[in-house]
Formats: structure tokens, sequence, C-alpha cells
């Protein structure tokens, strides 16, 4: 019940930030509040954690974090229906590079991690949030 009360929900908002190429090419939906803040993460750093989450379902939750010399993003998927699934939610750290090659990031696990509206903890260290995006593929 639900389910279709949600799509309907879903497909009567309209795509926002229609200038962000998104690596799937997903829109923006909404439905979770966006939210951008400063430090802006680098283009590189919504690629290369896309590629490592790589997020199976069609609604999905983007968020990056500025730590002190990391940023850390989180994935969380929204699935719909019959929707297979691998995880609910995936995080990454990445260090605060600005030249050279793309950094590897590292998987980490979301039970480690305390989230609340302005940021995250991770191990002792605050990461706030700087990038926050409701996602949907068509």
């Amino acid at each position: 019940m639900l389910t279709p009360l949600l799509a309907l929900l879903l497909s009567t908002l309209p795509a926002t930030s229609p200038g962000i190429q998104e690596p799937d090419g997903s829109h923006t939906v909404g439905v979770v509040p966006p939210f951008h803040g400063e430090p802006a993460p680098p283009g590189w750093l919504r690629k290369a954690s896309h590629a490592a989450a790589d997020p199976d379902c069609r609604h999905y939750v983007y968020e990056a974090y500025a730590g002190k010399d990391r940023w850390l993003v989180r994935y969380v998927m929204l699935p719909e229906g019959d929707e297979a699934f691998r995880e609910i939610e995936q995080v990454f750290l990445y260090p605060r590079v600005t030249s050279g090659p793309v950094p590897k990031g590292r998987a980490i696990p979301p039970a480690e991690l305390t989230v609340d509206p302005a940021g995250a903890r991770w191990q002792g260290e605050l990461f706030r949030l700087v990038d926050r995006r409701d996602l949907q593929r068509d």
C-alpha cells in the first residue's frame, strides 16, 4: 500500500539541480532534503565512491562528509518492491587530496558510524555533512 503512494509522490516531484551530472544518469528527487555545504567535495569523490558502492537499486541517498584530512561518503539504498539489493548502507573513507591520481577509498562498516543531521562520527573523528542528494534512476 505504501509503495504505490510513495511512487505517486516521487513522480510528482520535479527534478532539481539539472546542471549536476550523476555518474549513473540519476536525478535528484528531493524526498530527503538536499544539502550543500563547505568545503564542497571534489568532483572525483562522487564518481569514485559511486563506482565503489555500485548502488543497485533505483532510489538511493548519497551523502559526503568533510573531516580534517579525509572525506567520508555514505550511501543509503531505498529499495522498492522486489528490487534486489546488496546492502542497505555503505560507507567509504577517502583522503583529501588536491592533485594527482584519484585515490582509492576504503570501505568501513556502517555500524562503526554515528550519524546525526549535521554530521557523522567515526572512531572519534567528526565529519561535517557537505553534500546530500536524494537520487533516483528512471
